[in-house]
């Protein structure tokens, strides 16, 4: 979910809720960098103070050293036959050589559709968004959240809007994670933006968890399976 999307959720939450009272750990100051095997899928159960709402997941494809990425998420509320929130997202970004060569999607929110499209050029990314359009320079991470590189940035690319979003990352060291089969130790990073969140990955980089809270509700993902 990015950052936006999180901001978003999170208005929505302050609008419609009352606040609601044995594997290897990751190294020291370092994670490694996942790399996502062909078939390979992140499976999260979204919950809001223990009720689930939704579902986030991340599949991957691979050919060669061309990676496709589908991240795909919806969470909804209703009362009744009454939605009050609706959050869809459909994102396709591909990786060719270890770069960034495209991400395309559409994001639903505040029952409006926007779309981006962002294709690698000799002279960076260009990008076509909600709230950008023009031409990124240097090392651009989608805000997808799979890939842990995002963490070691000043800056992620929001993958709702085309925007570049500051960020600061917070490495909180090694703690427990539960996912829907077992404990994992995990490394934390906080992460401070438009609304702060929790990032964890395990020992091989692969993203298990993410966590914020606001307005009294807690926000957690679930990884259905850590074993990928």
């Amino acid at each position: 979910m990015t950052h936006s999307a999180l901001r978003v959720f999170a208005a929505a939450l302050a609008i419609w809720f009352l606040p609601v009272a044995g594997a290897q750990t990751p190294p020291a100051g370092e994670s490694l960098t996942w790399s996502p095997k062909h078939g390979d899928r992140l499976v999260f159960d979204v919950f809001r103070n223990g009720s689930k709402f939704g579902q986030h997941e991340v599949s991957f494809s691979r050919v060669g050293d061309a990676l496709t990425i589908d991240t795909d998420i919806e969470l909804k509320v209703s009362f009744g036959p009454i939605t009050a929130f609706h959050y869809v997202q459909d994102i396709t970004e591909r990786w060719a050589g270890g770069k960034l060569a495209s991400v395309s999607g559409r994001t639903k929110s505040k029952g409006k559709w926007s779309a981006i499209d962002a294709q690698a050029t000799g002279a960076g990314l260009k990008v076509s968004g909600a709230k950008f359009k023009g031409v990124l320079q240097g090392l651009v991470i989608p805000s997808t959240h799979w890939n842990i590189a995002e963490m070691k940035q000043p800056g992620m690319f929001s993958t709702e809007t085309g925007a570049m979003l500051p960020i600061t990352v917070t490495d909180r060291g090694v703690e427990p994670v539960k996912t829907s089969v077992s404990v994992i130790p995990a490394r934390r990073f906080d992460v401070s933006s438009e609304i702060d969140a929790s990032f964890w990955y395990d020992a091989a980089g692969r993203w298990v968890k993410c966590a914020f809270t606001t307005e009294g509700s807690n926000v957690e993902y679930v990884l259905r399976d850590a074993t990928g």
